[in-house]
């Protein structure tokens, strides 16, 4: 078996997770509704918008499940060039260590790698999320490791699509002082920088004051540059609780972060990705919109803001956002930009509408999915949610 060589550190999108470890097994439900743009919404500075316009539309609703994991976290699309052709393939993560091939019918397909002697799926911990080189030669995976620590680690990749077990590097590993929080979404630039999206490390209300210190990892998006033969690291942006998730925008460039709430607000980030640099989320000075902690508002005031571009209140059963991905498929009918997202303890799938100004215009609802903790896209740019209910759930025309 031919084994590809690949410089370490070409990745690309990865996840942090939001899972509650208190949540009780429940019957696997999905019920749907017809997707209808609200009109008036709320945004995130609380101010009331009334849409005039009524070009944008998401026709959607969700489709049927597909039954067959157990506890999937992420999706993630190797594309590269062989000899043949220039392929694109998905592929699924399951949390206590397994990867397989996702098929566009969403079935289950070949067992690519297993580390589940690495890791173990508890609480917030586990696999959480998977990438790959732009080549498709190479493959990364965040993971908490038997400590509970964050793992990123570099596997080859076989001509067959199997992961060269045996290859594992080992690109990082960063301490969490607690087990919630752990983070795992990582982009990768052009010159192979990586940017790993950490959450705060936990426990609750951000106590060791991570998020705005640019000396740690936690609470950040955490830029890697390759200086052989190691990796420097240094705060890109800051004021981060728990993203879950982070994605870029494949049209426009812009990166998306959903970032979970401590006790009262959800929240749904949008920025530029060439303008991320020096930017503070605003964690913990800031729950979303709202003051949080006074003794960290100076410190986030030393970067350039950004605010929510929409956010919700912990009212109705909301507790948790999974993020979360711009629609850019071919099934659904779309005029227009729509984020899909869910909450975990509802299960509601919605699709917020956002113009060319990065303000919010509408959002739209599609249904449910019991304890979503994710909306991914695969490689036709298809979207699925995933439950750990062990189902994932596609996005599809509505009637």
């Amino acid at each position: 078996m031919k084994i590809a060589h690949v410089r370490l550190g070409f990745l690309t999108t990865l996840a942090s997770l939001s899972l509650i470890a208190c949540a009780s097994e429940t019957e696997v439900l999905v019920s749907t509704t017809a997707a209808e743009i609200v009109p008036s919404t709320t945004t995130a500075s609380g101010i009331t918008q009334t849409s005039t316009d009524a070009e944008p539309s998401f026709v959607a609703t969700l489709g049927a499940p597909i039954t067959d994991y157990v506890d999937p976290v992420d999706i993630a699309v190797r594309k590269g060039i062989t000899l043949q052709s220039y392929t694109e393939q998905s592929y699924i993560v399951e949390r206590a260590g397994k990867i397989y091939e996702l098929a566009s019918d969403g079935a289950k397909g070949t067992e690519v790698l297993d580390i589940s002697d690495l890791t173990i799926a508890q609480g917030e911990q586990g696999l959480l999320g998977l990438a790959f080189a732009p080549d498709g030669s190479g493959a990364y995976v965040n993971y908490t490791n038997l400590d509970g620590d964050t793992v990123i680690a570099s596997f080859l990749i076989a001509d067959d699509g199997s992961f060269y077990q045996a290859s594992q590097g080992m690109i990082t590993t960063i301490k969490q002082p607690y087990p919630n929080h752990n983070g795992g979404d990582i982009m990768v630039d052009a010159d192979g920088a990586i940017y790993v999206f950490m959450g705060d490390g936990g426990f609750a209300n951000d106590p060791e004051r991570h998020a705005l210190d640019v000396t740690s990892p936690l609470g950040k998006i955490w830029k890697l540059s390759p200086v052989d033969p190691q990796w420097i690291g240094e705060a890109w942006a800051v004021g981060l609780r728990n993203p879950w998730r982070a994605s870029l925008d494949p049209i426009t460039n812009d990166l998306w972060i959903a970032d979970v709430g401590q006790d009262h607000w959800e929240e749904i980030n949008v920025v530029p990705f060439d303008q991320v640099q020096g930017v503070s989320f605003g964690w913990s000075a800031r729950e979303g919109t709202h003051e949080f902690n006074a003794d960290q508002q100076t410190l986030h005031e030393t970067f350039t803001a950004v605010e929510p571009v929409y956010e919700y209140e912990h009212v109705d059963n909301n507790c948790s956002i999974s993020g979360g991905v711009v629609y850019r498929g071919s099934q659904v009918p779309v005029t227009g930009t729509w984020y899909i997202f869910s909450d975990y303890c509802t299960g509601k799938i919605q699709a917020l509408c956002i113009d060319d100004q990065r303000k919010n215009c509408g959002l739209v609802e599609l249904g449910t999915v019991e304890m979503s903790v994710g909306v991914l896209a695969d490689a036709q740019g298809e979207v699925w949610v995933l439950s750990q209910n062990g189902l994932i759930v596609p996005i599809v025309a509505g009637g």
